[in-house]
């Protein structure tokens, strides 16, 4: 099992709740589908906001390898 950082359950806490229509209140039920999805047991019904929260996440991961392999 892959461990996430704090950042990783919040980038995608905060795409559940772009989905969501931006409706305030529920930052936990968001917060928790987040972790959810990250642990891969997301109902199916959310499977299309795992993947592209998944690739959201991914891409954050390459752009920072990539800015430190830039400063180099």
């Amino acid at each position: 099992m892959k461990n996430y950082t704090e950042n990783d359950i919040r980038t995608a806490a905060y795409f559940n709740w772009l989905n969501s229509g931006c409706q305030n209140g529920n930052d936990l039920q968001n917060w928790n589908l987040a972790l959810q999805q990250l642990a891969g047991k997301a109902s199916a019904s959310k499977t299309n906001l795992k993947a592209s929260t998944s690739k959201i996440i991914a891409s954050k991961s390459s752009n920072k390898t990539s800015t430190a392999k830039k400063k180099k």
